[in-house]
């Protein structure tokens, strides 16, 4: 298939699925006829999924990859079953449905349990576990999981991999009120991305520090590193990071009584000019 006979294909996709947002089942009937004949239709319903992903329209991606991975199960295709459930599960907790993408990723976990090890995917799905037990406030679970992810991305050497699972649980362990753990994780994974010279992990590892001091009640020293969170993040500038860590800063001068710069912080957290959230799928399915 041609890229251009491949985007005519992903517009019709995307038309039936405005044309059937309220038959989801009829959708995929539809999109299954797209499918080339003799073709690996399982295969043709994951990939206009990945294409509905890219563009936000994960009700619509959920559905064509839920029928590709009960196909894939069918022909006993497990490792492509195994990943899209994978994909599935955090795609599914941005619906908000995070009990159903717990499903998903555990599906995965499970049918990962029946292939050859694969440090990826194990990691990747403990990480995504982690953040929606974290999204329901189930903090044991939470660290389990991010625990998970932390003795897999150091098995493999994956430093960006323990960065990211170090903050988690730092979030983890502060959300638990056991200020000792978070900032000691917080620290390793500052230690960690300022030795590979990952400036955004850094700065985020930085936030993560602060955030420990501030609940710790020390404003001051809160303000300081939010203040260094700041001039790392302006060598390798990312409007997320920045506007966290001004909305940090917000908090901690609010907490001090400084209201005048609570304000300014927040307005500055609010000037970064964050690129708009992705458009409403309730109205275009």
């Amino acid at each position: 298939m041609s890229d251009r006979e491949s985007q005519t294909i992903e517009k019709r996709v995307v038309a039936l699925l405005k044309a059937n947002r309220k038959d989801l089942r009829a959708f995929v009937r539809a999109v299954e006829a797209l499918a080339p004949p003799e073709g690996d239709v399982a295969g043709f319903l994951d990939e206009m999924g990945a294409s509905l992903a890219s563009e936000d329209r994960t009700i619509g991606a959920l559905e064509l990859w839920d029928k590709a991975a009960k196909m894939y199960e069918e022909q006993a295709r497990l490792e492509e079953v195994a990943g899209l459930y994978a994909n599935m599960g955090p795609i599914a907790a941005t619906t908000g449905d995070i009990p159903r993408g717990i499903r998903f990723s555990r599906k995965a976990e499970e049918l990962a349990a029946q292939l050859d090890p694969d440090p990826e995917l194990a990691y990747h799905v403990s990480s995504d576990l982690g953040a929606m037990y974290a999204e329901l406030g189930d903090w044991e679970k939470a660290m389990y999981e991010d625990s998970r992810a932390l003795e897999v991305s150091r098995a493999t050497d994956d430093s960006a991999g323990q960065i990211d699972a170090l903050l988690a649980l730092a979030q983890v362990s502060l959300a638990r009120q056991d200020l000792v753990s978070a900032r000691s994780e917080a620290m390793g994974a500052l230690s960690l991305a300022h030795s590979c010279d990952e400036r955004l992990l850094e700065a985020e590892a930085m936030r993560a520090v602060g955030d420990v001091s501030e609940a710790a009640g020390e404003h001051e020293q809160a303000i300081r590193q939010y203040e260094q969170g700041l001039a790392i993040e302006a060598m390798s500038p990312d409007p997320e990071i920045r506007a966290q860590l001004h909305f940090a800063m917000s908090m901690a001068c609010d907490a001090m009584g400084d209201a005048a710069r609570a304000a300014q912080e927040r307005n500055l957290a609010e000037a970064v000019g964050l690129p708009a959230g992705a458009e409403d799928e309730n109205s275009d399915a």
